[in-house]
């Protein structure tokens, strides 16, 4: 398969990941009302890292230290992120909590200078200014209420989230041969066992009878398709991948949040979100655009390698 057919689909799959990630925005929300946020974050993950366990055993018993290392590093990126998220998405409106999620669209490249010292290319910043302008339009409701402590809360989760983006792709950019599903599940593992952990010593023990059956579907469908599947399919697709493409198609979370609010709600639509879709859609195609140009003048500016 050529590198250019691996890249679209590895890009379909992680608008797939968006459109999951968009549903979850929206359960999570009510799913909080029912399960404390350490519960609900623990347990989800460390039954998506056992779930995944029986997969990669054999894998796992060959797999050396480094590998260990740089999966427990992610990891603890990742707890961070999750752990603000949820905690500001409890303190503040989901309509603010994705757009300020999504200033990891925004942040990816410059983080990615500052790590790697890639020059950055004019085409991913435009494109990432481009999305994060339409993920402001989507949350702006015709006016701001203001800046509260769930707002600054989620910003801390978006940092994490886009610290956790780059860390992945160095880490596949490192001289080391590993399973992917097996760096998956150390990540996992250190989310869940970090937050049950928290959970086990602050929050009570959540009563299982009193989870509604909408709560055990929203919880299900965390852990399948927004923990598991999303997870396994975002770190394979940045073997294909860049870092900038990954951010941008991400940047959808927001845009599939409200349309399940619109659909399942009746959220009206106004000219503002229409607008903030056309702004995320434009950053998408001007770094694809940017790219395919640079290809096609054979530009001598330098690219990532990236692991096979």
């Amino acid at each position: 398969m050529s590198a250019k057919r691996k890249m679209f689909l590895a890009n379909a799959a992680l608008l797939g990941v968006a459109i999951s990630w968009g549903y979850t925005f929206v359960l999570t929300k009510d799913l909080l009302e029912e399960i404390p946020p350490f519960y609900f974050l623990g347990t989800r993950f460390l039954l998506a890292a056992l779930l995944l366990l029986p997969l990669v055993w054999r894998s796992l018993k060959r797999t050396g230290w480094q590998v260990w290392k740089m999966g427990i590093g992610c990891g603890i990126a990742l707890w961070a992120a999750f752990t603000l998220q949820v905690i500001g998405i409890d303190l503040t409106t989901p309509g603010k909590a994705g757009v300020i999620t999504g200033t990891m669209v925004v942040l990816v490249p410059f983080l990615y200078f500052a790590w790697a010292r890639i020059p950055m290319q004019p085409g991913p910043v435009l494109g990432s200014l481009c999305a994060f302008s339409g993920l402001v339009l989507l949350s702006w409701d015709g006016g701001w209420s203001g800046v509260n402590l769930g707002d600054v809360i989620t910003f801390g989760g978006a940092i994490f989230f886009a610290i956790h983006m780059v860390m992945v792709d160095r880490s596949y950019n490192r001289d080391v041969t590993f399973d992917a599903l097996v760096f998956v599940m150390i990540q996992l593992l250190i989310v869940g066992i970090i937050d049950t952990g928290i959970a086990a010593f602050i929050e009570p023990f959540p009563a299982l009878g009193n989870i509604s059956p909408y709560g055990w579907f929203a919880y299900g469908f965390d852990l399948l398709f927004g923990t598991l599947l999303a997870y396994i399919v975002q770190v394979k697709a940045q073997k294909h991948s860049p870092p900038t493409h990954v951010s941008l198609l991400l940047a959808f979370e927001p845009v599939f949040a409200f349309v399940f609010s619109w659909l399942l709600w009746g959220e009206a639509v106004s000219a503002a979100i229409i607008t903030g879709v056309f702004l995320i859609l434009s950053g998408i195609f001007v770094t694809e655009g940017f790219d395919m140009l640079r290809a096609k003048s054979k530009s001598p500016a330098p690219e990532l390698k990236r692991s096979s």
